[in-house]
């Protein structure tokens, strides 16, 4: 066994054993959160390994090559408790175990790890795209993919110590990355079946966050630096987070409160219309709804299982197979895919109820998706046949402060932690909430993109920027309107910056809906130009 003593610690081999040389005990020795079981390091460059343990404490590392050969090197922890050790580069490959006192992390290996980054579009799960991918997912495994989710956090006071514990994941069937972010998936799974080599894919992503929340201070722009320095208050940050706590359970029991509408009635009504959703005067009416519809089965369509699919709702709601309740959706933008369990649905008619919440928006039932109940053999649709009687009307519902969303935030608590572990590149697909601000898109994506190379000490880190996919009126020509706008900054940062890549995507949106699902052909034009980029 060769044993070394070395201050500032250079580590190489296979498997990784961390423990004390002092009366510490095992559990004082910590290393970060973003290592764990199944995890896959930087393939050809050098990787660092850090934690904490006792202040001043002798720490004890034994790289131990697969044939059962040992190095053991040897640090001490600094006066904060913090301690790294950097093992040299290693090729592809693997199983290797990183070895920690009596316990151990396991089936690490050596590949290409991708940071993806950026709002609901990058976090956007597997699960959420099969009516589009199903085919592509279902039935699939490949265990040299590997994948872990950094959980939402958000720190204004400088950067955190560690993120918040996750785990690795491998896409051991389909079932396995039904969570995973769907961008990182597949953009993963085609770089694997193109290089053969282990490929790790980090999400570090928060729907709906601008861009200013993923960087940091020293790069924030003046009204950034404002908002940064009321968050970083401790009473401003108290009085917002107990508005918040507030907000839905005031506004849930104010509307028990209300009397029955004992004059509505139910009519019939075409749901995708205004009618039953504005007043005369266009606003909304806000508050519930509720909607029933009839469905006629035969004693073999009502055999088993079924899936109902009722689009996209805005906002809430709550659903009903007659009288069972199969389930309910909180906000306004996952496609409604409810499951009816056996034994729910019968021979002859089966009445469908919905309790719609508005609490905002215009309610709507968003058109052009999938409205039906699915059964094994047949599907019955539920584009019309619907009634409706009005609930209790309601003003609308204050807005939450969304802390996530606040300026340094998420680059302090879920980018900075994590800045020492060394990956290939990064991907970033974001933009949409940065569109009332369009016209300093460029430059703040700029900012981000050079602090994000400084801090991880990799100035040639290459950066694929994923363009906005159309919605709505993005069709619009003028290069101003604020989606297209962002798109326009997208491109001329890909074109002013070495090693930024824009990945085309403007061709794959819904008019209908902002988390369009094609995540399948974005992958693959992701990892087309990642192995381009390489060559």
């Amino acid at each position: 066994m060769n044993k070394k003593y070395i201050p500032s610690i250079l580590l190489s081999a296979a498997i990784l054993t961390v423990g004390f040389f002092s009366s510490c005990s095992n559990g004082d020795i910590r290393p970060a959160a973003i290592f764990g079981d199944s995890m896959v390091l930087q393939r050809d460059a050098d990787v660092p390994v850090w934690g904490t343990a006792a202040a001043g404490a002798k720490v004890k590392v034994a790289l131990v090559a697969a044939d059962g050969s040992e190095t053991e090197f040897a640090t001490k922890a600094d006066a904060d408790g913090k301690w790294k050790v950097v093992m040299d580069s290693h090729p592809a490959g693997g199983p290797y175990e990183l070895k920690i006192g009596k316990s151990k992390i396991s089936d690490i290996w050596f590949g290409d790890v991708y940071l993806c980054s950026g709002q609901s579009n990058m976090e956007l799960q597997v699960r959420r795209c099969m009516d589009v991918v199903a085919e592509d997912v279902k039935g699939y495994s490949n265990n040299n993919i590997r994948y872990i989710k950094v959980p939402l956090n958000y720190k204004f006071k400088g950067p955190a110590e560690d993120i918040l514990p996750a785990e690795w994941q491998v896409a051991s069937s389909d079932s396995a990355v039904a969570e995973w972010g769907a961008v990182c998936y597949f953009t993963g799974r085609y770089l694997q079946e193109a290089q053969g080599i282990p490929v790790g894919m980090i999400n570090s992503s928060v729907g709906g966050s601008p861009i200013e929340a993923w960087i940091g201070e020293d790069y924030l722009p003046g009204y950034a630096l404002q908002e940064l320095e009321f968050y970083r208050n401790d009473h401003n940050l108290d009085s917002i987070k107990h508005f918040n706590a507030s907000l839905y359970s005031e506004w849930q029991e104010a509307h028990n409160a209300l009397p029955a509408n004992t004059e509505a009635k139910w009519e019939d009504v075409n749901i995708f219309s205004v009618d039953w959703a504005e007043d005369e005067r266009g606003q909304a009416i806000c508050g519930s709804h509720f909607f029933t519809n009839t469905v006629e089965l035969t004693e073999s369509e009502a055999a088993g299982e079924a899936i109902l699919h009722l689009g996209a709702i805005v906002d809430a709601d709550s659903v009903f197979v007659n009288g069972t309740y199969v389930g309910n959706t909180t906000y306004m933008y996952p496609p409604r895919n409810y499951k009816v369990p056996a034994g729910v649905l019968k021979a002859g008619s089966n009445e469908i109820e919905i309790h719609l919440y508005s609490y905002g928006n215009v309610p709507a039932f968003v058109p052009d998706k999938r409205y039906s109940l699915e059964m094994e053999a047949s599907e019955k649709s539920l584009l019309t046949g619907w009634r409706h009687k009005a609930g209790k009307r309601m003003p609308p519902r204050p807005g939450e402060v969304f802390l996530q969303y606040k300026s340094a935030g998420l680059y302090n608590a879920m980018i900075d932690p994590i800045k020492d572990f060394p990956v290939k590149g990064v991907v970033w697909y974001q933009g949409e909430s940065n569109c009332s601000n369009a016209a300093d898109y460029g430059n703040l994506l700029e900012k981000m993109i050079t602090e994000w190379r400084n801090e991880m000490s990799s100035p040639d880190l290459k950066f694929y920027i994923i363009e906005l996919a159309a919605f709505e009126h993005s069709e619009l020509t003028d290069n101003d309107f604020g989606w297209n706008r962002v798109q326009k900054e997208q491109k001329r940062t890909a074109e002013r910056m070495n090693g930024v890549y824009l990945i085309p995507n403007g061709d794959l949106g819904e008019w209908n809906d902002i988390h369009p699902q094609d995540k399948k052909t974005v992958g693959k034009r992701t990892s087309d130009i990642i192995l381009e980029s390489n060559k």
